[in-house]
């Protein structure tokens, strides 16, 4: 199966990433602008409204404060079933004080080129997003 891997420095600390990663304010500064999110805690879902048939429900399954935050799709995006996403965060050695984060997509199920291209191409554009957010405050998410 395929992999989406992203690689970004960011200008912020891990712990503001991680809680960009994890608040229904941070969630909705960079992703999507419409995010129902319970506490932060292993189990619960977090569901993304975005358009027509992409509106995923992503349980989070790895919380490490600072450090990882890891999601499984359960709904709300057929070609995401099963999918995982995991968001690494580490100290970086190209900006002090700032974040290495390491993004991966594993897909569950095999889809076309140009699906993974489309996917790929718009996971760089909210990481960007994720960057401005926690570097100036302002992201760019969607607003269904």
């Amino acid at each position: 199966m395929k992999v989406i891997h992203h690689v970004s420095q960011i200008g912020a600390a891990p712990e503001e990433v991680y809680s960009a990663l994890t608040t229904q304010e941070g969630l909705a500064g960079w992703w999507s602008s419409e995010v129902a999110t319970p506490e932060a805690e292993v189990g619960k879902v977090v569901e993304f409204t975005f358009q027509s048939d992409f509106n995923p429900r992503m349980e989070i399954t790895e919380l490490d404060s600072g450090k990882a935050v890891g999601w499984k799709c359960t709904g709300g995006h057929d070609p995401w079933a099963d999918n995982t996403f995991r968001f690494e965060l580490i100290p970086s050695e190209l900006k002090p004080g700032g974040t290495t984060l390491r993004f991966w997509q594993h897909y569950a199920t095999e889809l076309s080129d140009d699906a993974y291209g489309t996917y790929n191409y718009n996971w760089g554009y909210y990481l960007e997003s994720l960057r401005l957010l926690c570097e100036e405050g302002v992201g760019h998410p969607f607003q269904p």
